[in-house]
């Protein structure tokens, strides 16, 4: 394996690759979905006799499934990245963990915002006991502080790798750039040389043509004598 650049096989697993786009369409679906009943006549009123709306409850609803899809979408997409992506096996890995641990921390936070409407209004005023809506932050916060952390941690231990491998790449960049420019200095002397000697040969034979020609006009001149 390559320990110095990334590259992407020819063919991908089509069966990973058809179920993660798949996940990823179903959430858009939904998101759609919700959007739509968000537009329904009379969704915003309260059901009898409790805090909550219609809209809450079906926002509940999607935002469960959502968040299925996400818990499902991490271990798929993270291991789609292991088994395609060839590099250096430490920052393949450090790279698959961060996408995972992204999408865990992102469906948390959708969990905390979109069951919002349904829980927070019944924990205000339980049985008339006080207002207990900040438990909720708090469950969602002790939820999402642990896979935060984690990706905190995963971020500052690739640093050094994945600099190390750009440098790698950049100079070695450089320098075949440099050794391709180096290659071009024996190929001009080696022309130059050539017209060099060519140009010699020329003058060889342009003087060789001008001594038998004063040869020829000697001799003329000779026989002419002679008559």
């Amino acid at each position: 394996m390559s320990t110095n650049r990334f590259a992407f096989p020819d063919a991908i697993d089509r069966d990973t690759v058809q179920s993660v786009g798949k996940v990823v369409l179903a959430t858009l679906a939904l998101i759609w979905l919700l959007w739509l009943i968000s537009l329904l006549p009379g969704i915003g009123r309260f059901i009898p006799g409790t805090p909550v709306t219609f809209a809450a409850v079906a926002g509940a609803i999607a935002t469960v499934l959502v968040v299925g899809l996400l818990l499902y979408l991490a271990p798929a997409l993270a291991g789609l990245v292991r088994s395609t992506v060839d590099g250096p096996d430490a920052i393949v890995d450090d790279i698959a963990s961060i996408i995972h641990l992204f999408i865990v921390l992102l469906a948390v936070l959708v969990a905390h915002r979109g069951l919002a409407q349904l829980i927070v209004p019944l924990l205000e005023n339980p049985l008339s006991l006080g207002n207990a809506g900040w438990t909720y932050d708090i469950v969602f916060l002790a939820l999402a502080l642990p896979p935060l952390a984690i990706l905190a941690a995963r971020i500052y231990v690739s640093l050094d790798p994945m600099s190390e491998l750009l440098a790698n790449k950049l100079t070695g960049e450089t320098a075949q750039s440099t050794t391709h420019g180096s290659d071009t200095g024996p190929s001009t002397v080696e022309s130059d040389a050539t017209t060099t000697e060519y140009a010699t040969d020329n003058a060889t034979d342009v003087a060789a043509d001008d001594t038998n020609m004063a040869d020829d006009n000697a001799d003329t001149t000779r026989d002419a004598r002679d008559d």
